[in-house]
């Protein structure tokens, strides 16, 4: 349940976290060489520009301190979403105003209680919010990293520093909140990238941190200064970059007006926001789906869901059967009215003031939201910027065609197939559940979810460029041989393919033997299929450390071939989901039997035969509501709510 909150507090968070932002003075750094390298050893430096809320990000007061939490923990705009906003006083405000809202719902007062839970909110988001010309209401300190991940190991982390008292020690000392003890702890929470470092050195690799709210242009401008840093340090001349997530707009903007060619080796999109995202946009505005009866009913559940916690499934469809039993007028009128307020009066002090959240509102869109919230002169500075920004975005795809032919090596990973969340209007649309596949594609053209490409369907340069489910048009993109198709690759997932999509990144920037997606693709096929590694690599681990002498030699037996079996399955650049999910069943089963899972692992028959066969079924009665009702109620509850 916690895992599901957390992920329904970043649907209406994280969309807006899209984006970088904070101009600072470039600090004083070493220029000593610190490779033993020298710059001579052949691999170009590695630099990660990170995506949502993987900075440590401080709001500051006016003398630069701090804003703290009631409670004693600083207001951060990263790490954790929960960490922005005083917990522990909302907590308080909240029980405090129960007598008020029970007062409205009684008397059926629609509109006092979304003032009073809409004023909450605003104070627990003000510290967040942007001028209209589009610069902060408060100032904030970001955690930088001008040296290596090698020097990050000795440096503290900031935030291991404070507690909260949600855990303390056998003595009753408050334990820290944060695991990470040093900055390489957080970054590597954030993407783990070691095996480029075990391969290459921690010395040669550094990940850029930044705002994810604030001003894209100096960002992108920042990075070239930090470029120049990575260059002196390690006395190489060129770098590779990775732009990752909302990463791609800092990305579009460096390549357009700050790069050097000379000084780039290679440079992987993976999962970037090229194009913006409709979660953004489509929140940009309000155009949910609340006031859509048969999404609320049929698809709402199950998709928030398979983003937070696959495993519950069968309660999602179990979930929109009960779901039935609530009136029609309740999504129609108040919560479709929560979100238009909440949006209006208060998410969009940020959303709509903040240079970055434009960066990540799709091209189609921008004209007209533009032209509804900042054409106004209040907003002409912050217009100004946006407007610059959607000149680079619609140009992108020539810049990066035009980067390549001048010999740079470009590359692009991109995840479809997956629904965006489904309280937007343009939830259908293909993606990794985040970000549209034709914005991380770079121009791929996508059938919606659940359709293929029409029959009569004409590929732009040839069939072989068609992925083979008969979804994907590769020949649009704007690279349409250095381009990357993972079907079911949730962006929320990435950190979780480490052996996979982050791990084929790396294999990008440092193998030079790959130079396209289609012929010397090393190994990796154009199209490819999202697996899990988690609980094999899990048990992997569990049977390294158990006391594997105890065993039975034919309990050891079963147990050393189902990790064979393993290992060669994740030596595979062939990806395939079912046989990833056989191989973690063989496993699974093994080492039940040897006793080597924990406690509260479920049988493996429950796991993975009567689960999956209990979804099956509530998704069957599910859909027999959804044909008999389609999107009606039960009509069980005759008192009209909030009219």
């Amino acid at each position: 349940m916690k895992k599901l909150c957390s992920v329904l507090l970043a649907l209406c968070l994280a969309l807006l976290t899209l984006s970088p932002a904070f101009a600072a003075e470039t600090p004083a750094y070493d220029t000593d060489v610190k490779t033993t390298c020298g710059g001579h050893c052949g691999q170009s430096p590695l630099i990660i520009v990170p995506g949502i809320m993987q900075s440590q990000v401080y709001v500051q007061d006016e003398n630069g301190n701090d804003l703290m939490t009631s409670d004693g923990f600083p207001i951060v705009e990263g790490m954790d979403l929960a960490f922005m906003f005083d917990m522990v006083a909302l907590k308080a405000e909240l029980k405090a105003s129960i007598g008020d809202i029970l007062k409205y719902v009684l008397r059926r007062d629609k509109d006092g209680l979304l003032d009073l839970l809409l004023g909450i909110l605003d104070e627990s988001f003000s510290n967040h919010y942007f001028n209209p010309d589009g610069t902060r209401v408060n100032e904030v300190a970001v955690d930088e990293y001008w040296y290596s991940l090698a020097e990050a190991k000795n440096h503290p982390d900031k935030s291991y520093n404070y507690a909260k008292g949600y855990a303390k020690d056998d003595d009753g000392n408050t334990l820290p909140t944060t695991k990470y003890k040093t900055e390489f702890d957080f970054i590597k929470a954030q993407v783990d990238i070691t095996e480029f470092c075990e391969q290459y050195g921690y010395d040669h690799t550094y990940y850029y941190s930044y705002s994810s709210f604030g001003d894209t242009d100096a960002q992108a401008a920042r990075l070239a200064e930090y470029i120049d840093m990575v260059k002196a340090q390690t006395g190489h001349d060129k770098v590779s970059l990775v732009f990752i997530s909302l990463g791609g707009t800092i990305g579009n903007v460096f390549l357009s007006k700050y790069c050097d060619p000379s000084e780039i080796d290679r440079i992987v999109y993976a999962a970037a926001a090229v194009d913006g995202s409709y979660l953004l946009g489509d929140l940009m505005h309000a155009d949910s789906t609340l006031k859509d009866n048969a999404v609320i009913y049929n698809d709402l559940i199950p998709n928030i869901v398979a983003l937070a916690a696959e495993e519950y499934m069968a309660l999602a469809y179990a979930g929109n059967t009960l779901a039935r039993a609530i009136p029609n007028e309740l999504f129609n009128d108040f919560l479709n009215e929560t979100v238009t307020r909440g949006v209006n009066e208060v998410l969009g002090q940020l959303m709509h003031n903040c240079p970055s959240m434009w960066a990540t509102v799709p091209g189609a869109l921008y004209p007209s939201l533009s032209a509804q919230y900042i054409s106004d002169a209040a907003h002409a500075p912050l217009k100004e910027k946006t407007d610059r920004y959607y000149e680079i975005q619609s140009n992108i795809a020539a810049t990066l065609q035009r980067l390549q032919a001048g010999g740079m090596q470009i590359f692009v990973i991109c995840g479809y197939g997956l629904e965006l969340p489904a309280l937007i209007a343009h939830y259908k649309l293909s993606s990794d559940n985040i970000i549209q596949a034709q914005s991380t594609s770079i121009g791929g053209t996508f059938a919606n979810v659940g359709e293929t490409l029409p029959a009569d369907y004409v590929p732009a340069i040839d069939a072989s460029y068609l992925s083979p489910d008969g979804v994907v048009d590769a020949g649009t993109c704007a690279l349409p041989d250095h381009t990357w198709f993972v079907s079911g690759q949730s962006h929320l997932k990435l950190q979780a393919s480490v052996n996979d999509v982050i791990g084929q990144c790396v294999q990008l920037i440092t193998d030079p033997e790959i130079t396209d997606a289609r012929e010397h693709n090393g190994g990796y096929p154009q199209f490819n299929e999202y697996r899990d590694l988690s609980q094999i690599e899990r048990m992997m681990r569990l049977y390294d450390e158990a006391d594997q002498d105890a065993l039975s030699a034919k309990k050891r037996e079963a147990v050393e071939a189902a990790y064979a079996d393993a290992q060669a399955l994740m030596e595979k650049r062939v990806w395939s989901y079912d046989e990833a999910k056989a191989v973690e069943k063989e496993f699974y089963e093994a080492m039940q039997k040897a006793k080597l899972l924990g406690d509260k692992d479920q049988n493996s028959f429950v796991k993975y035969t009567l689960l999956p066969l209990i979804t099956k079924l509530m998704k069957a009665v599910s859909d027999v509501f959804e044909r008999i009702l389609g999107g009606q109620d039960y009509w069980l509850i005759p008192v009209r709510w909030f009219k």
